[in-house]
C-alpha cells in the first residue's frame, strides 16, 4: 500500500489529476487530503517510520501532518514550500487507466427487510456529474462485522449518467447487507440513500451518500427520544483498526457512553435503548469523539413522521437556512448546536425572497454544548422572510426541518456545507411533486445554470437564471423549465458564486429532503 525510499515514506496530499499526475517526487504515494482517500488509507502507514508530507505550497501538508501527529505518528515532517521548493526529480506516472487513486461513495446503512412488523426498503442512486468523461466502479456490500456479502455490482455511467436501484431488487440476501461502498473511477460521483417503510405510508427519508470519512468529532445536532419520538444512529468504522467511540451529551458533559466498533464493522443503535436508565427527556444533542474514519447517519421520527441527516464532523460560523415557510399547511424549524466548550452569540439575519435585508432580531446566547431550536412561528420574523442566515461567534452545526401542520409529513437537511458553486438535485419525483430552492448567499449579482438530464445522461433542457444579491428562487422544476421536463430525471446546477440549495420531494403522504450539495 505504500512505497519506501530506505525508510522515508513520502506522502503527497495534493489532488490527483490536476496536481499529482502532472509531476511528483519519485516513490511518493498520493493520499489527497481533501478526499476520502486520506482518511481511508493513512492508517496503513507505519507509525514509527519517518514520513515526509508534501503538497503544492505547504499549507495542506501542514494540515495532514497535524492529523498524522494527533493519531500517534511520531516522525512526521511537512516539506516547507511544498513542490514549489522541490528541485529534484519529478515523474508523471498517472496515465489514463492507471488506478493510482481510489474514490469512494459510502452508503452507511442499508435496510431491506420484510417482516410482520416492518417492511423496509432502501433505494440508492449514483450520478456521474461529469459532462465530459464516463464513470465506472464497483459496489461492494458488507454485513455488520465488515465481511463482504453477496456479489459485486459493476456500474458504468456515461457522462451525466445516473443509476438507481432498490437493494431488495438487485442484491441477493439483502437482509444481510448493513452498508455499501462504491469504489469509483473518478471523484465525480454523487449519491444518496432513500429509506422507506411500505407498511407505513408516511415513512420516507433521504440522506446524501458521503464521499469522505470523518476526521474529527462527529456532531449529532438533534436528538429526540421522548414524547413519542425516537432517534436511531448508524455508524461504520472504515479503518483497519478497532475504534472505541465516546458519546458526550448536552445535559451532562461529565457523563459519557462508549461504543466499540471493530475494523470494518457497522452498528445501528436506537438511542433510547442505548441510553437505558438515563434521563431521556433532557437529551437533545451529542458529540462523538475518537471518530476518525467513522461514517454515519441519524434518523428520527414518531408514529407518523420520519426524517434524518448525515452525521458529519463539520461546523461553520455562518449557516444558511434557504427556505422559510409558516402557514396553515406548513411549519419550518431552525436548529443550531454549539458543540464547543465556549458560549457564543447567534445573530439571525432574515432576507426577503427578492434579497432585501430585513430587520435583524436581538441576538441569542448559546451556551457550550447547547442546542438552539425554534419553530419559525416562535420567532418574531418579518412576514416577508423568505430565508435566513445565522451568524455565530462560535462554530456551530445545524439543520432545517420542514413539516406539515397535520403532523403527518416531515423532512430535513443539514445546513452545514450546503453553500457551493455547483450541485445536484438528484431525483424529480414522477409519482408526486418536487420543489427546489437556490439562494444567492452573497451581495453581488450572479447567474445559475440549471441542466436537466435523463438517466442515460442526455440533456433534456437548460435554463440560466439571474439572481441579485441575497435573492432566492424557489419553485417546482417544471415551472422553472416551462414544463419541458417530462423525460428528465434529475437536475444539476452551476453558479458564478456560491449558492445554498436544497430539494423537497413529496406525494401527499411521504416527504423527503436533500441538500443540493
Amino acid at each position: 500500500m505504500y512505497l519506501q525510499n530506505d525508510k522515508l515514506i513520502v506522502v503527497d496530499v495534493r489532488e490527483k489529476k490536476s496536481e499529482y499526475c502532472n509531476g511528483h517526487i519519485p516513490c511518493a504515494i498520493n493520499l489527497p487530503i481533501n478526499t476520502s482517500v486520506f482518511g481511508q488509507e493513512f492508517m496503513i502507514l507505519p507509525k514509527d517510520d519517518p514520513i515526509l508530507v508534501v503538497c503544492r505550497s505547504g499549507s495542506r501538508s501542514a494540515k495532514a501532518s497535524k492529523i498524522l501527529t494527533e493519531h500517534g505518528y511520531k516522525n512526521v515532517y511537512s516539506m516547507k514550500g511544498g513542490m514549489f521548493a522541490w528541485t529534484g526529480e519529478r515523474i508523471a506516472t498517472c496515465e489514463e487507466g492507471n488506478d493510482c487513486q481510489r474514490n469512494y461513495l459510502y452508503f452507511p446503512h442499508i435496510a431491506s427487510v420484510a417482516s410482520d412488523d416492518d417492511d423496509w426498503e432502501t433505494e440508492i442512486a449514483i450520478i456521474n456529474t461529469s459532462a465530459e468523461t464516463s464513470l465506472s466502479g464497483i459496489i461492494k456490500s458488507y454485513n455488520e462485522v465488515g465481511k463482504q456479502v453477496g456479489e459485486l455490482k459493476e456500474i458504468d455511467l456515461k457522462p451525466n449518467g445516473r443509476y438507481e436501484t432498490k437493494i431488495g431488487e438487485t442484491f441477493s440476501d439483502p437482509e444481510l447487507i448493513s452498508y455499501l461502498i462504491f469504489t469509483a473511477s473518478s471523484d465525480q460521483a454523487y449519491g444518496y440513500l432513500k429509506f422507506y417503510d411500505s407498511s407505513n405510508a408516511s415513512y420516507r427519508v433521504a440522506i446524501p451518500a458521503p464521499a469522505t470519512v470523518n476526521h474529527d468529532d462527529i456532531i449529532i445536532s438533534h436528538i429526540a427520544v421522548s414524547d413519542g419520538w425516537w432517534t436511531g444512529i448508524s455508524l461504520v468504522n472504515t479503518t483497519n483498526e478497532s475504534r472505541t467511540l465516546t458519546f458526550t451529551f448536552n445535559n451532562d458533559p461529565t457523563k459519557v457512553k462508549t461504543l466499540t466498533l471493530a475494523a470494518g464493522a457497522h452498528q445501528a443503535k436506537d438511542l433510547a435503548k442505548f441510553l437505558d436508565g438515563w434521563q431521556l427527556d433532557e437529551i437533545e444533542s451529542a458529540v462523538i469523539s475518537n471518530a476518525q474514519g467513522i461514517i454515519g447517519l441519524e434518523i428520527f421520527g414518531n408514529s407518523n413522521q420520519l426524517s434524518g441527516v448525515l452525521l458529519r464532523d463539520t461546523t461553520a460560523q455562518t449557516l444558511s437556512y434557504p427556505h422559510i415557510t409558516s402557514d396553515q399547511n406548513w411549519w419550518t424549524g431552525i436548529v443550531a448546536f454549539n458543540a464547543g466548550t465556549s458560549a457564543g452569540t447567534l445573530t439571525i439575519k432574515p432576507y426577503a425572497e427578492d434579497g432585501s435585508p430585513l430587520a435583524e432580531m436581538e441576538p441569542f446566547e448559546i451556551g457550550a454544548k447547547e442546542r438552539f431550536v425554534r419553530a419559525v412561528s416562535q420567532l418574531d420574523l418579518p412576514a416577508e422572510t423568505g430565508w435566513l442566515a445565522i451568524e455565530s461567534t462560535v462554530p456551530i452545526s445545524g439543520f432545517e426541518p420542514f413539516g406539515t401542520s397535520d403532523n403527518l409529513q416531515l423532512a430535513g437537511y443539514t445546513c452545514v456545507g450546503i453553500d457551493g458553486m455547483s450541485g445536484v438535485f438528484p431525483k424529480l419525483d414522477k409519482s408526486g411533486w418536487s420543489g427546489i430552492a437556490l439562494v444567492n448567499t452573497s451581495s453581488g449579482k450572479i447567474s445559475v445554470t440549471l441542466n436537466a438530464y435523463r438517466n442515460d445522461g442526455r440533456l433534456v433542457a437548460a435554463k440560466t437564471l439571474p439572481l441579485t444579491g441575497f435573492q432566492k428562487i424557489v419553485d417546482e422544476p417544471k415551472i422553472i423549465f416551462d414544463n419541458e421536463l417530462d423525460s428528465a430525471i434529475y437536475i444539476t446546477y452551476k453558479a458564478t458564486a456560491p449558492v445554498a440549495a436544497f430539494q423537497l420531494n413529496g406525494d401527499g403522504e411521504m416527504l423527503d429532503a436533500l441538500p443540493g450539495r
